[in-house]
């Protein structure tokens, strides 16, 4: 049930419980609603407990006298209310939006996700040629791992490798794409998108890993040979499946 007069659209879930509106991040203890990276679905999730994961050097005292050690990052476990199975979540302290580890006059305290187990987005199709789905996995791990320079070096290598797996073999990336293309491989949509993506087209082809690569940009390309390996493998098997039903 949606009611329209709030301030927030508020769903109701299958408990009653209320359903934020739709966040496309991942949840921590602050917001504990988002992606699941288990079942990949919008949904809410309950906080089971929480730990410390990395203490500060010195010691809170209570007014009964009893010490107690300060820490900056957490560990706490969420349960999804969609799958019902339980997601991990590094999380850091923060004090009036400053990092609590660095010193600050106060404010409120909330926490920020750093990491979260399971990696999300990891399934891959076994339609998938083995060594595609090996590079491709990597590029997915390193960008759950926030190491997106890594990420976007090993995506550009699942795009390569499909490319020579399709007969192109030489020149840059974006020219091998648009030959797939003139072939008819490769649908033109999806060529015409790949020259929209900064890491395929114009500075994808003088790409160097030292530079710095924002997350957005290892998002597109990761969304991007998503998208190519549904048309170039996924489909295909899919056809081929029901043909001989």
């Amino acid at each position: 049930m949606i009611y329209p007069f709030s301030n927030k659209k508020t769903v109701k879930g299958q408990r009653n419980e209320d359903l934020p509106e739709q966040n496309n991040g991942l949840p921590d203890s602050t917001l504990p609603h988002g992606l699941c990276p288990r079942c990949n679905k919008q949904s809410s999730f309950e906080i089971l407990g929480s730990l410390p994961a990395t203490y500060d050097s010195g010691f809170l005292l209570s007014p009964d006298g009893k010490r107690s050690k300060p820490f900056f990052d957490q560990v706490t476990s969420l349960e999804c209310r969609n799958c019902n199975q339980p997601v991990i979540v590094i999380e850091e302290e923060f004090i009036g939006g400053i990092p609590a580890r660095e010193k600050h006059s106060g404010g409120s305290i909330t926490w920020k996700g750093l990491f979260w187990w399971p990696f999300s987005n990891m399934n891959i199709s076994n339609d998938i040629p083995g060594d595609i789905s090996k590079i491709l996995l990597e590029a997915k791990i390193t960008y759950s791992a926030q190491c997106y320079r890594a990420s976007a070096v090993m995506s550009r290598r699942t795009l390569e490798a499909i490319t020579v797996e399709k007969g192109e073999d030489s020149g840059t990336l974006a020219k091998r794409i648009e030959n797939l293309k003139i072939k008819g491989i490769l649908d033109k949509n999806l060529a015409d998108w790949a020259t929209e993506i900064r890491l395929i087209g114009n500075a994808g082809a003088h790409f160097d890993p030292i530079n710095e690569v924002a997350k957005e940009d290892a998002n597109q390309i990761i969304i991007f040979i998503d998208e190519l390996i549904k048309y170039v493998y996924i489909m295909p098997a899919e056809i081929a499946k029901r043909r001989k039903k």
